[in-house]
């Protein structure tokens, strides 16, 4: 008998258990004007599933940790330069365009109110289409050339007024070039600089740069052409969507629209069969 009792205690607390742990799970469906998103539902009891203002919706985000994805064009400068004795030193740079990719952490850790501080990793395909020695354009001789460059590091940001945010970015950088006639791999330290600004609630638009100090004598370079100096320098112009950090404040203000009304058809009453049917039934049942 002890043991039935204590069976039933037990299965009554596993049952009490999974209750709240589906209670604690379930979640509203938010329409934000842009389409809707799954959330937590908003204190109103009054007026449960409303649509949410964009301020509701960053409380209900809070300071989650998530990743943000930016992407864009770019544009960069090389700088190579091996010193001479007793004449002037030679010099090669190359100019490159292309596109990024970078992927940052949100809310990674906040120091204080105003400064965040991420991860992020930038990723970048470039295109030489122009390289000069000593100042004079050089002609190339291959056309399937390319550079590939990756900075990675830690991110400073800081929000003046949600409309723009300044961020500082100190980080490594790896660089791998197929020249016209050698193959560069760069290895340094650099720092980033980038400003955005709010175009919507989900779209930021982004400018900045990079500046890097390179040894470019990695791999067998620094037995065929020996660099003493190199550094790079950037300039990126892109855009952020995302779903997971809205914008308080955009040029594109933003209205939440009323819930479309679906039209529910009204079921037709069954009629009645006719008094001549029914008396017909009733003589064949006699």
């Amino acid at each position: 008998m002890k043991i039935l009792k204590t069976n039933i205690a037990a299965a009554a607390l596993l049952c009490l258990c999974a209750f709240a742990f589906a209670k604690e799970k379930e979640t509203e469906v938010l329409h934000t004007g842009t389409g809707t998103q799954i959330a937590n539902p908003i204190p109103d009891e009054e007026t449960p599933g409303h649509w949410a203002t964009i301020q509701e919706l960053i409380e209900q985000q809070g300071r989650k940790f998530g990743l943000l994805h930016n992407w864009g064009i770019s544009w960069a400068s090389i700088t190579r330069i091996q010193k001479q004795t007793g004449r002037s030193n030679f010099v090669w740079n190359d100019k490159l365009i292309g596109a990024y990719y970078e992927m940052t952490t949100n809310n990674f850790l906040v120091m204080g109110r105003k400064i965040n501080v991420d991860l992020f990793a930038r990723n970048a395909f470039y295109y030489p289409y122009a390289y000069t020695f000593n100042k004079v354009k050089q002609v190339t001789v291959q056309q399937l050339l390319y550079n590939f460059d990756l900075f990675t590091g830690v991110k400073f940001s800081m929000n003046f007024w949600d409309w723009v945010t300044v961020s500082a970015k100190p980080g490594l950088h790896v660089l791998y070039q197929l020249h016209d006639k050698w193959h560069y791999v760069h290895l340094g330290a650099g720092l980033g600089l980038e400003a955005e600004m709010p175009i919507s609630s989900r779209w930021s638009f982004n400018i900045g740069g990079i500046f890097t100090w390179d040894n470019a004598n990695l791999g067998s370079n620094k037995r065929m052409r020996p660099f003493d100096l190199s550094w790079e320098y950037q300039a990126q112009l892109g855009f952020r969507y995302s779903k997971k950090k809205l914008n308080p404040k955009s040029f594109v203000k933003y209205t939440p629209r009323p819930p479309k009304k679906k039209k529910v058809r009204a079921l037709k009453p069954k009629t009645p069969a006719p008094a001549q049917d029914q008396a017909v039934n009733v003589t064949e049942e006699e």
